[in-house]
């Protein structure tokens, strides 16, 4: 189905693009023109804009009057904004559900990967303007069959940068999980996944200090980016033993407490998910411990990617139609929605109704935590912890703004930021010449609003168009 949406004459929308000819630009050479240009690098929108693309690169962009030339068609863009493509920078694109069975008699928690379930997310991901995602973990093997079939056009989705199985000791097992033991272990691991094409190697939330340095180790060793979330080590540690990157808003250490209030959240800990709201309970900004953590993150450039969604919908899983509605759980494949849903669900089952007031009195905290790492120039991407954008991506860029930050630096987040820190903004994040043609038109403006980042009317990848209705699927059609 790889292939341009737009004809010389097409209508969607009340949206009429015509073709022309000329010859100042190669034969294949596309002009939009009449969209406004949002540049959140510079933080101006720039109207009746034009962009020239020619195979998968941008040619050359402008305003004003369009240029004259030899073009292979010409599509009149009025009325809608363009972003550079969006970057979900933690989308779990090839991750199937999670599952809780009985393996050998105990309990094992498995994420298996499905392709049917991955190119379902990988469409949708695509349709709301997502050009790249990076995926923070699942089975390697199906990461990179997907790459190759996106690359070849067997299935439709961004391009993506993975890590391979996470690193987690057991329940957790299965395709996209892997626990090394010795040290020829982990360095076996870190070469398998290096060798699929992974880019970066994911540790998890039960390893202990000494376990994290090996892992950032071996990772190192085999040129793969260590990323960790982590909960009993302490973000402190782990950005002095040289982790490239943090998950979530959920920095739980103990060791991040200050003294007294530390041994209080030791002594409240339990088998649940109520640590979550505990730890800011107590957590003191500007306490000594804290302000360490900070100045070394902007020190040694440790990426945040916060996920604030987590936080939010786990302090409301009461109240889920509120916090995730239905509208937008229907872009998520119906046995991956059920699957999160039920894992999030167990997690607070013992959760009282004082357990969620309070947790909904800390969420205040949840984003000044947010905005103390923006004040200080921690550098921060933008992801859901979703199967790859969708919605959900536009309310996490929503969770930051409300936190306090700049709508353009939440916009620059999603794409220019994030592109650098991917190690990729030299050729996507901008729309700009010689970049890649990732570009995603909507039909409202996000600067005012930046839930408008959901309203995708095209997109284009690597100069391929596609229009939103080409692409969406929902979980209450058939498959």
């Amino acid at each position: 189905m790889k292939r341009k949406i737009f004809s010389a004459i097409v209508a969607v929308s009340g949206l009429a693009l015509t073709a022309c000819a000329s010859a100042d630009f190669k034969h294949d050479a596309v002009l939009y023109h009449g969209f406004s240009h949002i540049n959140p690098e510079e933080e101006r929108i720039v109207p009746n804009a034009w962009m020239v693309v020619s195979g998968e690169k941008i040619v050359n962009v402008g305003s004003g009057s369009p240029p004259a030339g030899n073009f292979a068609e010409r599509r009149d863009l009025s009325g809608l904004y363009a972003m550079p493509g969006l970057i979900d920078a933690h989308g779990h694109i090839a991750a199937g559900a999670h599952k809780i069975e009985l393996i050998d008699g105990a309990p094992a928690v498995t994420i298996e990967s499905v392709d049917e379930m991955t190119r379902f997310h990988a469409q949708n991901a695509l349709a709301f303007g997502v050009t790249t995602v990076r995926n923070p973990g699942s089975d390697p093997q199906a990461n990179a069959r997907y790459d190759e079939n996106v690359a070849n056009g067997t299935w439709i989705g961004p391009e993506a940068l993975h890590a391979g199985a996470i690193i987690q000791p057991p329940p957790f097992t299965g395709g996209a999980f892997a626990y090394p033991r010795t040290d020829e272990e982990w360095d076996r691991e870190a070469a398998r996944q290096a060798a699929l094409g992974m880019t970066h190697f994911k540790l998890y939330v039960s390893l202990s200090e000494e376990e994290l340095a090996k892992g950032i180790k071996a990772a190192h060793k085999h040129g793969l980016k260590a990323i960790a979330h982590l909960d009993g080590v302490s973000w402190t540690s782990a950005a002095r033993l040289g982790i490239d990157g943090l998950e979530h808003a959920l920095p739980t250490s103990p060791d991040l407490l200050e003294p007294g209030a530390r041994e209080e959240y030791l002594a409240s800990l339990g088998p649940d998910s109520k640590f979550m709201y505990r730890w800011f309970e107590l957590a003191d900004f500007d306490g000594p411990l804290f302000q360490e953590l900070l100045a070394l993150l902007v020190d040694n450039q440790v990426e945040i990617n916060l996920t604030l969604g987590v936080n939010e919908l786990t302090f409301n899983v009461d109240k889920v139609d509120q916090i995730w509605p239905p509208e937008d759980r229907r872009y998520i494949h119906a046995e991956a929605l059920a699957g999160s849903l039920s894992f999030m669900q167990a997690g607070a089952a013992a959760w009282t109704p004082e357990d969620y007031d309070r947790a909904r009195a800390a969420w205040p905290k949840v984003q000044e935590f947010a905005k103390r790492l923006y004040d200080a120039g921690v550098p921060m991407m933008i992801g859901t912890d979703g199967f790859g954008g969708g919605p959900q991506l536009a309310h996490e860029m929503e969770l930051h703004v409300d936190a306090g930050i700049p709508v353009w630096a939440v916009l620059r987040m999603a794409t220019s930021d994030a592109a650098e820190l991917l190690g990729m903004g030299d050729r996507t994040g901008a729309i700009a010449a010689n970049m890649e043609a990732d570009v995603v038109f909507l039909r409202a403006n996000p600067v005012e609003n930046v839930l408008n980042i959901s309203s995708a009317a095209y997109v284009l990848s690597n100069g391929v168009g596609y229009a939103f209705d080409e692409l969406a699927r929902t979980n209450d059609q058939p498959q």
